[in-house]
């Protein structure tokens, strides 16, 4: 499913266990047959501003299967606008399980999570999406820390890309110790192709996603993403932490050729792209949950 390169992070970043768990869960977005076999299921639902994801681990921690919905009228910067558009969607996710999984319902349990900077109250609304489908809500994260987890990442500094915002957080000891979200996200780079062009959101959109076009758009959109990086420079700056932590780039957003180089090159730092960015949250959110389930420490 992912429609741009990937840089594998290498040394003390990510491992290769984690790196193959990411892999399966990205191939799964397309696999019409369930991974692994299962008993019950820990599901990471990510209600991302353009694509809600739902990540299905089994009671080994094994990615079982992925599936992925257009979530644009329903969430904005990463908050519930149309609550009920949100669970409709988030239940065509489900659908999509039960089809592969050949069951009509199975037993599972569930956790979300939020990106930076929302009150406690907007961020609930997550969990009350996971409930609303008959799953109870049994962790509710912030973006940074389930991104980290799925990485395997301890230290560092996360520019997380989303469809509306660039989130930044760092990492120490598996604790986010400075976060900000702010706005300007993969829907400005689609909104950008589409002026330039004249053509549509849904035309620009599939460009942005076509691997063989980034070439041709790249140049457009280039600004969007400085921007991106002035938004990381000016936090990492202000929290001292520039120059100090290696820096992730992950989320949808990020997933195109170039965006990590204008990124590094305005930081003034390296910042590597994850590999298979636009599963990392959700695949962090059901890693969350199965640990927290099996002793772990997510919380």
């Amino acid at each position: 499913m992912t429609y741009g390169n990937q840089s594998v992070l290498h040394g003390d970043l990510i491992d290769e266990n984690v790196l193959g768990k990411l892999a399966s869960i990205d191939q799964a977005l397309d696999c019409s047959e369930p991974l692994a076999d299962w008993e019950e299921l820990y599901l990471g639902f990510d209600l991302g501003t353009t694509n809600m994801k739902l990540v299905a681990l089994n009671e080994r921690g094994q990615p079982v299967t992925a599936a992925l919905y257009d979530s644009r009228s329903s969430i904005r910067d990463g908050v519930i606008v149309d609550y009920i558009a949100a669970i409709d969607g988030m239940e065509h996710c489900l659908m999509t399980l039960r089809e592969r999984l050949g069951v009509d319902e199975f037993p599972g349990v569930g956790a979300s999570a939020y990106p930076p900077g929302i009150s406690r109250r907007t961020a609930e609304v997550c969990a009350n999406v996971v409930e609303a489908l008959g799953f109870s809500c049994l962790g509710l994260y912030e973006e940074p820390v389930v991104a980290a987890v799925a990485l395997g990442l301890k230290r560092g500094a996360i520019i997380d890309i989303g469809g509306g915002t660039t989130g930044i957080a760092v990492i120490s000891d598996d604790e986010v110790v400075y976060s900000a979200d702010e706005p300007t996200g993969g829907t400005h780079v689609t909104l950008v192709i589409a002026g330039a062009l004249g053509i549509s959101f849904d035309e620009a959109e599939r460009l942005k996603r076509d691997v063989n076009s980034h070439k041709k758009v790249f140049n457009i959109v280039r600004p969007v993403f400085e921007k991106m990086g002035l938004i990381a420079k000016d936090h990492l700056t202000k929290s001292g932490f520039l120059g100090r932590v290696p820096v992730v780039v992950v989320g949808g957003g990020a997933n195109m050729q170039g965006a990590s180089e204008v990124i590094s090159k305005v930081l003034g730092v390296e910042a590597t792209l994850a590999p298979y960015p636009l599963v990392v949250t959700p695949s962090g959110i059901a890693e969350c949950l199965w640990r927290r389930c099996h002793g772990g420490y997510c919380k």
